[in-house]
């Protein structure tokens, strides 16, 4: 095994390189002036990740004659809407931020996604590089185009589709999350497996352990690549979410509709997903043809993954109404992403209501007793 890996993501304009390997921050400013980065460099990070990382990349970045410019934002799902989104412009404009600039994410999913939608609507679009420093951002929101922010009727529901021209991802910067956000970024990649490639699935079954250390390794390298490499495939067919990407959302319904009505922080992200996968499963088998000897191997799994959170808390009629305001509704018909079976992924409408509560219902039995 590498222990780095360059995959390359084609779409319809152009293509960008994604880096994972361990110590690559070192070469940040020699990545940004391999993609033509001239202008300034407005970097949106936390203080928590700018404290750790900011000085060292505006160090470097200043050695290779590059200006920046740094805008910190509050730490929480809570701060990932369109008014955050205005003041950050507001400070980068203020701070003669350029047409000919780069805006570079240095964070997790709320930097990534909020840095993502600045960049894809400041003077119209301006050069993007993200550099994740969480699991979940490098497997999720820094792959594939997507930017959004939330809306007090649900997440997401405000973004764009804007590809950057570079993501860096380093490994080393894994070393200083919590267990709870490790897993998280996990529950991602494993979704990818579940919905694309049952070798890799028993790949992270097999190390999960591994996967969830707080040690960089070559296994976590490939981990994090292979999860890159098979969303690429289902991006580069279906960019803008016209049909196959749409898979992507497994476990999504209803996990974001969890997360929202838990309340944002109570349930991190990646574990709304995995309990989203357990009910999204559970309906495969019960109004889906996904066979019981498969819906028993997911099952087991999941409730595998270790996991904090209000079980007794999950309201299914709370959830069910806010699945109603799920992106993937389409002429009053809720877009629910089912299993065949293990591997393969496809769309089905019209879930009967009573059905979404009793999938609710199955993931309390499920982790029952485990608070």
């Amino acid at each position: 095994m590498s222990d780095s890996s360059t995959l390359t993501m084609t779409h319809k304009t152009g293509a960008y390189e994604i880096r994972v390997g361990q110590n690559l921050l070192d070469s940040v400013a020699g990545l940004l002036s391999s993609i033509g980065a001239s202008g300034p460099i407005g970097i949106i990070s936390n203080a928590t990740v700018n404290e750790l990382y900011g000085g060292s990349i505006r160090e470097a970045l200043s050695q290779a004659a590059f200006v920046t410019r740094t805008i910190l934002i509050p730490e929480g799902e809570e701060y990932k809407t369109l008014a955050s989104a205005e003041q950050v412009m507001s400070a980068l404009i203020a701070q003669g931020m350029e047409r000919s600039g780069t805006i570079l994410t240095l964070g997790g999913g709320v930097v990534t996604d909020l840095g993502g939608f600045v960049a894809s609507i400041l003077y119209r679009g301006v050069k993007l590089v993200h550099i994740p420093t969480t699991l979940l951002s490098m497997v999720d929101a820094a792959v594939g185009g997507k930017t959004g922010v939330n809306h007090s009727s649900g997440k997401n529901l405000i973004g764009s589709f804007y590809q950057p021209d570079l993501v860096v991802m380093d490994v080393k910067t894994l070393e200083t999350m919590q267990p709870r956000d490790r897993i998280s970024g996990y529950a991602e990649m494993l979704k990818m497996g579940v919905i694309r490639d049952t070798s890799y699935l028993e790949f992270l079954v097999d190390h999960m352990d591994e996967c969830l250390a707080a040690e960089s390794t070559d296994i976590l390298i490939q981990a994090i690549a292979r999860s890159c490499e098979l969303k690429a495939e289902v991006v580069e067919a279906d960019e803008k979410e016209a049909d196959l990407r749409r898979i992507l959302n497994f476990g999504h319904t209803l996990g974001h509709a969890i997360e929202s009505t838990l309340g944002y922080g109570v349930v991190r992200h990646g574990e709304a997903v995995i309990l989203g996968m357990y009910g999204a499963g559970w309906l495969s088998n019960q109004v889906g043809d996904l066979s019981l000897e498969d819906w028993d191997k997911l099952s087991a799994m999941l409730r595998r993954i270790p996991l904090e959170f209000p079980q007794k808390s999950l309201n299914p009629e709370a959830i069910e109404l806010a699945t109603r305001l799920d992106k993937k509704v389409a002429n009053s018909q809720l877009n629910f992403v089912l299993l065949h079976h293990l591997g393969e992924a496809y769309m089905q409408t019209g879930i009967p209501a009573v059905m979404i509560k009793l999938a609710v219902d199955a993931i309390r039995t499920a982790w029952e007793g485990r608070e």
